[in-house]
């Protein structure tokens, strides 16, 4: 097996990872951004209402976690542009010039956001609820990030 097929190789789990994460964060999204929490104030959220921003937080962060750490590496691997000791920054405006991502700038405020809501301020419920009403928004541009690196990679894939 040559370099690129051993490449390719770990680009397809990857892609199956995220596209699992994805379809699991979208059904999370498609059922909390109807919760009526989000307009009312001093509302308590359900067992099943927790379950699934449960579900949107940790979808969110895996799929991010699996673009950044497997599917982002073995895609700049693919076109022979990752770097191994270079900062991740220059990896994602890399990722950038190549079309593969919209915005490094994007992507690093995405993982600031997914950090924010994944610390709990039990004594501070609304600033959980505007963290968490932001992640809400966010998910679809987090998608449209997962989407387009995911397009460009199966591209490569089928152009080798």
């Amino acid at each position: 097996m040559n370099k690129q097929e051993v490449i390719v190789c770990k680009l397809q789990p990857a892609l199956a990872e995220c596209e699992q994460h994805q379809r699991r964060l979208y059904l999370a999204w498609g059922e909390a951004k109807t919760f009526s929490y989000w307009m009312s104030d001093g509302e308590e959220l359900s067992d099943d209402q927790v379950r699934t921003l449960d579900q949107l937080l940790f979808r969110f962060g895996k799929l991010q976690d699996a673009i950044g750490t497997r599917l982002l590496p073995a895609t700049l691997q693919l076109v022979e542009e990752w770097q191994e000791n270079e900062p991740f920054l220059d990896k994602l405006n890399r990722a950038e010039k190549l079309g593969m991502l919209p915005s490094a700038r994007q992507w690093q405020m995405l993982r600031e956001l997914r950090n924010q809501t994944a610390h709990e301020y039990p004594d501070q419920p609304e600033r959980v609820k505007a963290n968490l009403r932001r992640l809400l928004e966010q998910v679809p541009i987090l998608e449209a990030v997962y989407r387009q690196l995911a397009d460009w990679a199966r591209e490569r894939i089928q152009a080798k």
